[in-house]
């Protein structure tokens, strides 16, 4: 749509901040979303990082609340992090006032004083996370008033909710929340581009609303890139330092973070992606090192920042990486896990360092992203890798990239471990809910929409019979089950549906520096060193009765580790394009020479199988059965899991392949019976898919993958766990594509 069109449709306000901005104009994202939003219709709007999203769904949504002011919330504007919203507050204030109207960020770190003078006085607009939305719901008597003339809701970063379970616990709350203010407020999804978006529409629409809109377009801005992937040789066995492939690598980040930007006069800024927190505070700690080592006058300057550095240390990076020409105050480079992957503003960043692997083209888009927003600058990307596997899939991430492709997401919908929590909420937020009624309620919600009601009401059986509910007079009350397990510590635990490992708090003095893992805590000997936030501690002192380390500053540490419980699954969209370039005649070109080398050794290695992306290649000797299929983790376990649940053989996999093995060493594997069993896989219907993923359900080992899952019997707790674990659908689709094609060993 045209400018001047579109200019007509908006708050003068907003015209004259544009103006006064110097802005030449409406980005072409915010000239389509902008009518369409002041439709009415629901919609996502998706675009890739820095594509003026937030103004797209903003000015609209500002306009229309200014015409019809309201003493309540107008717009709940939801994010996944904290440090987000508080990026976003300055501009949503910003264009609130010039609007004639107010916002007001709602979270964990925000007062209670000034939360209950703006609950008493709401503000029309309201940025908050799911959590505190939770919080509000549960604790705030008459909150329905607070948000009786609610217009709009924006989700941001949706891609981030979507797949998990925050994104579950988000779609469910909403239709808690629109069963109380007898409306449907309008919809909103602000994404990165992703590979399924009309999928993410029925996540947001669930089964009670119409269908809505994508707008998407495409970005007519062509940054130069920079993009390189480093292999750094494992000279193992070797006991020279010169030649570890860690210290090699840290040479090289190190150099590439005392860069110097001659023409802006300052220090350049980087983002490294250290992958785990253990990973985060290692680099950081071996970067000190160097620096005394090296005895630098002008030493190299990190900081860290993951979910176990306290707020302070966090926002304190965030800040400091944005100084641009104090060397003093300013950092060179932040090190961090997925937390900065989102849309914070961190300044004019230089180069996004990823070490070690990765396995989200969407992921390498949103970091990628962040640099190349100066005039001139080009988009810069240095993989710097230690391993052949990952160098190939870090290399399959970024030939997706840069041609724009993101994976699909698998978006939940047998969530039965949420439905629980959703359960307890509405129990307690009504004081007693009739099954009938919380199933008319949360029966709405994408996440729930492959849950029956018979099992719906085997689910409310169990967890009363359990004394996690109570049945008085039919309605369900919450029972010493639930009290025990959920209600301690002011409800703590449920408000936050995901679970993370148990953790020490660390304190200094009075001030909280962050978490560390009790395994790590635990099995030291006071006093320790660690770091934490980039910077050196020793713990002096350790309360195990209340989960807390007190320590002080000191010059020397070791890397704290901590537990990781989930891995991360490689998509099928990363997994083919690995497959791709592992047997195309060329090399990546963004490859350094020693990952050249490298990746043709991979490619030597698998030259013979031949395989494309129409042909599954089975290579079969008789106790030994492999299957290439570069279909990715899930579809891989899933036929597996299969082969092993008929009792076909002994199979394991990767995102490449699946290897088979006779149950008796003794026994040769009958490779007709396997061929036998696929083809009918091929050629199953939606009757027969059943029976073959019952099958999987009853060889399935069970566990409590999330605290609530504790209040599921073990029919829907199997029900629940081959969702996320398995993709049969997926499977069926894939082997339909391909022929199988046999090597004989």
């Amino acid at each position: 749509m045209k400018q001047s069109v579109v200019f007509d449709l908006i708050h003068p306000g907003l015209l004259k901040k544009i103006q006064d901005k110097g802005w030449k104009g409406l980005k072409d994202i915010q000239l389509e979303a902008i009518p369409v939003i002041l439709s009415g219709e629901d919609c996502i709007i998706e675009a890739p990082t820095a594509g003026g999203k937030t103004e797209a769904v903003l000015f609209p949504t500002l306009t229309r609340a200014a015409q019809k002011k309201a003493n309540c919330v107008q717009i709940l504007y939801l994010a996944p992090l904290r440090a987000l919203l508080n990026d976003i507050e300055k501009r949503a204030i910003e264009y609130s006032q010039s609007c004639g109207l107010h916002s007001f960020k709602w979270h964990g770190d925000v007062s209670q004083q000034e939360k209950i003078k703006t609950f008493r006085n709401p503000s029309q607009v309201l940025l908050t996370t799911p959590e505190s939305l939770e919080a509000i719901i549960l604790r705030k008597a008459g909150w329905q008033y607070f948000f009786s003339d609610l217009q709009t809701i924006i989700i941001d970063e949706a891609h981030n909710f979507a797949g998990v379970d925050r994104g579950s616990h988000l779609v469910s709350l909403l239709e808690r929340l629109e069963s109380k203010i007898n409306h449907q407020p309008q919809r909103i999804a602000v994404t990165a581009t992703i590979g399924n978006p009309q999928e993410m529409l029925r996540w947001l629409a669930g089964t009670r609303r119409k269908l809505g809109k994508r707008i998407f377009v495409e970005s007519s801005l062509k940054k130069e890139k920079d993009f390189e992937i480093q292999y750094f040789f494992d000279g193992k066995n070797s006991n020279d330092q010169e030649t570890q492939p860690s210290y090699k690598r840290l040479l090289s980040l190190y150099d590439l973070l005392r860069k110097y930007d001659f023409e802006n006069e300052r220090n350049t800024k980087s983002l490294i992606f250290g992958g785990s927190r253990t990973n985060c505070e290692a680099i950081a700690s071996a970067i000190i090192q160097l620096n005394s080592m090296k005895k630098m006058s002008i030493p190299v300057k990190v900081r860290t920042h993951h979910s176990s550095v306290s707020k302070h240390y966090r926002e304190e990076a965030e800040n400091r990486i944005k100084i641009k020409n104090d060397l003093e105050s300013g950092i060179n480079g932040i090190i961090c896990t997925s937390t900065l992957e989102l849309g914070i503003d961190i300044g004019e960043l230089d180069h996004v360092i990823q070490l070690d692997s990765l396995s989200s083209s969407s992921s390498f888009l949103q970091r990628v992203g962040r640099t190349g927003r100066r005039e001139g600058k080009p988009q810069f990307f240095r993989g710097m890798i230690l391993k052949e596997d990952d160098l190939v899939l870090l290399s399959a991430v970024v030939s997706l990239g840069l041609k724009n492709i993101s994976e699909n997401l698998k978006f939940p919908r047998k969530a039965f471990h949420i439905l629980v929590h959703q359960l307890i909420c509405l129990s307690l937020q009504n004081n007693g809910i009739s099954p009938d009624l919380a199933w008319e309620i949360l029966s709405g919600a994408y996440c729930f929409s492959k849950i029956n009601v018979n099992q719906f009401y085997e689910l409310v059986s169990f967890m009363i019979s359990n004394k996690f509910f109570r049945d008085v007079d039919g309605e369900l009350v919450v029972g010493e089950e639930t009290e025990k397990y959920f209600l301690s510590s002011n409800w703590r635990k449920l408000f936050a549906v995901f679970d993370s490992g148990p953790l020490y708090e660390v304190y200094n003095e009075k001030k909280h520096v962050g978490n560390l893992d009790s395994a790590f805590v635990e099995s030291l000997d006071i006093p320790f060193l660690f770091v934490l936030g980039g910077l050196e501690w020793e713990a002096y002192k350790v309360k195990i009765d209340t989960h807390q380390v007190f320590a002080r500053k000191t010059e020397a540490g070791n890397a704290p580790r901590w537990v990781t419980f989930y891995g991360f699954d490689v998509p099928c969209e990363v997994a083919k394009e690995a497959g791709r370039i592992l047997f195309s005649d060329n090399i990546p070109p963004f490859l350094d020479n020693n990952a050249k080398s490298c990746f043709k050794s991979a490619q030597h290695k698998i030259k013979n199988l031949n395989w494309n992306e129409c042909t599954w290649v089975a290579v079969v000797d008789d106790f030994e059965i492999e299957i290439w299929t570069f279909a990715g983790d899930k579809i891989n376990r899933t036929l597996a899991k299969l082969i092993n649940s008929f009792g076909l053989g002994k199979s394991s996999s990767n995102y490449k392949c699946l290897t088979i093995k006779s149950f008796n060493s003794l026994e040769k594997l009958n490779w007709k019976d396997i061929i036998d069993f696929i083809s009918e896989l091929k050629d199953i219907d939606s009757k027969g898919s059943k029976k073959f993923m019952e099958k999987v359900k009853e060889n399935m080992k069970l566990f409590c993958f999330s605290k609530f899952a504790k209040c599921l019997p073990d029919k829907l707790l199997a029900e629940s766990l081959s969702e996320r674990s398995f993709d049969f659908q997926g499977l069926v689709s894939e082997l339909s594509l391909n022929n199988l094609k046999e090597v004989r060993h």
